[in-house]
């Protein structure tokens, strides 16, 4: 896709258009950790394709199940976290699942339309997805999500610090 950050912008825009039914900690996590073998392979070098099998949907699924487990495990300090910031968010077994599951599947479809050496449903070894958007549409989209989740959270943010600094 896009470098890897830009990948936030649609897993944030999801996880707060669907608080309650996503969890925002589960699809950024999702979103982003799926790209460590290309970190890996931009800065240390790798044979075979850049992107790999993490890069189908058989191995997104896979990292999605370890993301799912990952937060489920963690979800008291991920609790902690997001409570300081004021973000409301699920952590149900099935929004934790959901969130990971989201973050992966959108990351291989928005690198598939920008990458020749992705097969997304791997074993079949095409990948009809490459091109239908262009490279500046799918960076605009991922940038335009972005704004509006930002926009989101500090709206959501600013209410909840004004609900409590006002005295009665």
């Amino acid at each position: 896709m896009p470098l890897t950050p830009f990948h936030i912008g649609p897993g944030l825009l999801i996880g707060e258009v669907f608080e309650n039914k996503v969890n925002l900690i589960s699809i950024l996590f999702a979103s982003i950790l799926i790209d460590i073998r290309v970190i890996y392979c931009f800065f240390i070098g790798c044979t075979g394709r850049f992107h790999g099998p993490m890069h189908t949907f058989i191995g997104a699924t896979v990292i999605a199940l370890f993301i799912a487990i990952m937060v489920w495990s963690l979800k008291k300090p991920f609790k902690k976290i997001t409570d300081i910031f004021k973000i409301q968010n699920s952590y149900s077994s099935s929004s934790i699942i959901l969130g990971s599951f989201i973050g992966t599947w959108l990351h291989i479809i928005l690198d598939s339309f920008m990458h020749s050496d992705i097969i997304p449903f791997w074993p079949i070894k095409s990948n009809f997805l490459l091109g239908m958007i262009s490279n500046g549409t799918n960076y605009l989209l991922c940038t335009i999500a972005l704004i509006i989740g930002l926009i989101i959270v500090t709206y959501r943010h600013l209410r909840k610090v004004n609900y409590k600094v006002q005295p009665k």
